[in-house]
């Protein structure tokens, strides 16, 4: 590993600590939640669905509050605000019991996590220096994996003394986050008022480029939501222990941590990064379409392998294509609506997902999902392949390229660029 691509300076570890300390947190509790509420708690599986529904819909709403926020108050604030909502939330769940107070406890918490989101993920864009800005983004979900990974295994022995510890543990971990988040970022800058604020948000809005990649992307992560939708039902059916479904994800979870930061540095050199998604879209497409001749774990782990290097492929590089796009003074509001965008696209997802599989089993059609995800992920492979064509998308992060592999010192060519382009279509 290159010596420069570790040389990010403390704002940018506080904020990668950030991602791995709260993937841990939320991850020691989302695996045993629906059993502690069905079991401990009374709530019936579709009233637990409705709470954590809740989550999703506040998740977003707080989404496009916190990038709103990033760029009116300051990331620092933003970020703090977003921490402690979600250790309250947390902590709430362990003490309420009642479904009003449990509806509001799930708002509390996916707000808390939406407001989070932007800011932390403008935040690496900001820090990273432009060579290092993929990298940074390949290290951020090296630190959500690995908090992805050691939160279950946390939980299950904090659970085994008491369910309340564990939303204890979850909050504490929330809570001194913001803390370090508070004390070790820098202290934020004057910020545009209200009006500028407005201004930036309509100006995306006319932001062709951002917008049509935004639109692509709702079907990328629409797709991705496969892996814990449709790729769960599919091993279930094929391996009735869950030992082994939970294994195929710690296998992926290893995969990630490992071999995410030289894939991305070598891709990200290599390939423009409309090209990286087409690529991503295209090993996506194979490790579900390859799901229909699974019948053993072998052939699943298999297929998993192929989703998750195209996930490898695709997850740093559409947050660093986002932070391209973005005009620097409004790169919160930018990262509100990508975040937006990714609930989205996993609500589509999982109620695509949902009727496709029902109608392969009304048809008596078992092959009929994996048929499907694998001809939408080679057709959105091939709008991104077309979207390398459109020179007011693609000029901007070619030139995003040419400064990652030959540093200037501008850190603002991509957007210059952008806007000249934009002037001449």
């Amino acid at each position: 590993m290159q010596i420069a691509s570790l040389s990010f300076g403390r704002p940018l570890w506080v904020l990668l600590s950030g991602i791995l300390f709260t993937h841990l947190g939320y991850y020691l509790i989302l695996p045993l939640l629906t059993i502690i509420l069905t079991n401990q708690k009374g709530i019936s599986v579709s009233q637990v669905g409705l709470i954590l529904g809740t989550g999703s819909v506040t998740y977003l709403i707080g989404s496009l509050l916190g990038g709103w926020l990033n760029d009116r108050i300051g990331q620092r604030r933003t970020l703090v605000l977003g921490l402690l909502l979600r250790a309250i939330g947390l902590l709430g769940y362990g003490f309420v019991s009642t479904l009003p107070l449990l509806f509001i406890v799930s708002t509390i918490t996916g707000i808390g996590g939406g407001i989070y989101t932007p800011p932390a993920k403008s935040g690496i864009a900001l820090y990273a220096s432009g060579e290092n800005k993929t990298t940074a983004f390949s290290f951020r979900g090296i630190a959500a994996n690995i908090g992805v990974t050691a939160g279950p295994l946390l939980g299950a022995w904090l659970v085994s003394g008491s369910t309340l510890s564990l939303f204890i543990a979850a909050s504490v971990i929330y809570f001194g986050m913001a803390l370090s988040h508070q004390f070790l970022l820098p202290a934020d800058i004057a910020r545009a008022d209200a009006n500028q604020s407005a201004g930036f948000s309509i100006e995306i809005l006319q932001d062709r480029p951002f917008l049509l990649f935004s639109l692509v992307t709702i079907v990328t992560w629409a797709l991705y939501a496969q892996f814990t939708f449709s790729i769960p039902l599919r091993a279930a059916e094929i391996m009735p222990s869950p030992q082994k479904v939970a294994l195929l994800w710690s296998i992926t979870s290893v995969l990630i941590i490992f071999l995410q930061a030289p894939i991305t540095r070598y891709t990200s050199r290599v390939w423009h990064p409309l090209t990286v998604l087409a690529n991503g879209m295209l090993l996506m497409g194979i490790g579900l379409g390859s799901v229909m001749w699974s019948s053993q774990f072998f052939h699943l782990l298999i297929s998993v392998t192929i989703f998750t290097f195209g996930e490898m492929l695709i997850m740093p590089t559409v947050d660093t294509v986002v932070s391209e796009l973005a005009k620097p003074e409004a790169i919160g509001t930018y990262f509100g609506i990508a975040s937006f965008v990714w609930g989205a696209g996993e609500a589509l997802g999982n109620m695509g997902g949902g009727q496709i599989m029902t109608l392969s089993k009304n048809w008596n059609a078992p092959y009929l999902p994996w048929i499907v995800y694998a001809a939408v992920c080679v057709g959105t492979a091939l709008a991104y392949y077309v979207l390398r064509s459109w020179p007011a998308l693609a000029e901007p992060l070619s030139e995003a390229v040419k400064e990652r592999t030959h540093p200037t010192r501008s850190p603002s060519v991509s957007w210059r660029k952008k806007e000249k382009l934009k002037r001449n279509e």
